[in-house]
């Protein structure tokens, strides 16, 4: 190996460990591993070799313990324990990964058959071991979920892989078997990832394109208060491989936190979804103590909503119905309090709305 090749893998040893907290559990337990078993090897190598070693041992451990004491990590160690019952559900977890282990089990009794030892007793030593010490972490702390499983996909399938090749190998003339090995093994494994990446493309995918679109139009506009459409396809996502996925979405209220920092990214004042066939309304007025005020149909008086506020009033109501969902501010001189008012809807404003089909005072 070269030198050049040996500076770029210490180097690649730190993005290993600062990648993922599981990839430092697991990383770390293969390098432990991988010098255990080579010890009496290691110290017959040059004194280069041992130094090339020894920093990417000590690149990784950087790496590994800048990602495990970031504060999203310290806080999910804490806050989820009691969420996963416990070592005991942390291993059932397990379960998520089941189709890859049942090929990794079915792959490595064909390779005994085949009386290729050597290789089992590799698999076994570098990637089954490493996997088993990594999990006990996360067992103690309780925090074992199913993005945890990533790096053991990896491992699983990169030894399925090399198991088929020499598997088939035994087996030349049977081209078709290798084929249909390959694809049964494909979809086994990338099945559950099927449902996700379908709602990714059909539904997150354009509202992405739509959104940024939309922001940056704002930009070159000027624009500081912004509004822009709200995803509407939540029910269409598959939620079992999203982790909080509500939260990945900007809300009509401005203290939604993903609202507050894609405002702050984009330098604006403020940012609120709304749905494309809405208008948002904002009643700002000289007010200091909260009231309740209700949304009503002014032609049938059904309350649609209670909206407690102070100094600005804010609510959607559909385009069509704009006139007939009102303010009911009947016990109270709203009118005289208004400072201003704002009729918009996504990429429009209403210039001079009228007052009177706002408030209802009747």
């Amino acid at each position: 190996m070269q030198k050049w090749q040996k500076i770029f893998l210490s180097l690649a040893g730190f993005l290993i460990g600062f990648s993922h907290e599981v990839m430092a559990f697991v990383g770390g337990s293969f390098l432990g591993i991988l010098f255990l078993v080579n010890i009496k090897g290691i110290w017959k190598k040059s004194k280069w070799d041992v130094l090339f070693l020894s920093s990417a041992i000590a690149f990784f451990g950087l790496g590994a313990i800048l990602t495990i004491i970031a504060p999203g990590n310290l806080a999910r160690s804490t806050l989820d324990v009691g969420t996963n019952g416990g070592p005991l559900a942390c291993l059932g977890n397990y379960k998520d990964i089941k189709w890859q282990l049942v090929l990794i089990v079915a792959s490595m009794i064909w390779i005994g058959i085949l009386k290729q030892k050597e290789l089992l007793k590799k698999e076994i030593i570098y990637c089954i071991l490493p996997c088993i010490v990594a999990t006990i972490p996360f067992s103690i702390m309780g925090y074992f979920t199913p993005r945890c499983f990533v790096p053991y996909e990896a491992l699983l399938i990169s030894i399925i892989v090399a198991n088929s090749q020499i598997i088939m190998a035994h087996y030349a003339t049977h081209k078709k078997i290798s084929i249909m090995v390959a694809c049964v093994a494909t979809i086994l494994v990338f099945a559950h990832l099927l449902p996700t990446t379908y709602s990714d493309v059909r539904y997150i995918l354009p509202y992405k394109i739509k959104l940024t679109h939309q922001l940056e139009q704002a930009q070159e506009n000027g624009e500081k208060d912004v509004v822009v459409s709200k995803f509407l396809f939540m029910d269409k996502i598959c939620r079992e491989d999203l982790i909080n996925v509500d939260n990945f979405f900007l809300e009509t209220s401005t203290t939604s936190v993903v609202n507050t920092f894609l405002a702050l990214y984009y330098k604006f004042d403020c940012i609120r979804a709304i749905s494309d066939a809405d208008y948002l309304i904002e009643i700002d007025t000289d007010i200091t103590q909260n009231v309740d005020y209700g949304i009503v149909n002014k032609d049938t008086l059904e309350l649609i909503s209670i909206i407690t506020a102070s100094d600005k009033i804010c609510f959607t109501i559909p385009k069509e119905m704009l006139g007939t969902y009102v303010v009911d501010c009947r016990d109270k001189d709203l009118r005289t309090h208004v400072k201003k008012v704002r009729i918009r809807a996504v990429g429009e404003e209403m210039q001079n709305p009228d007052l009177e089909m706002l408030i209802n005072q009747t």
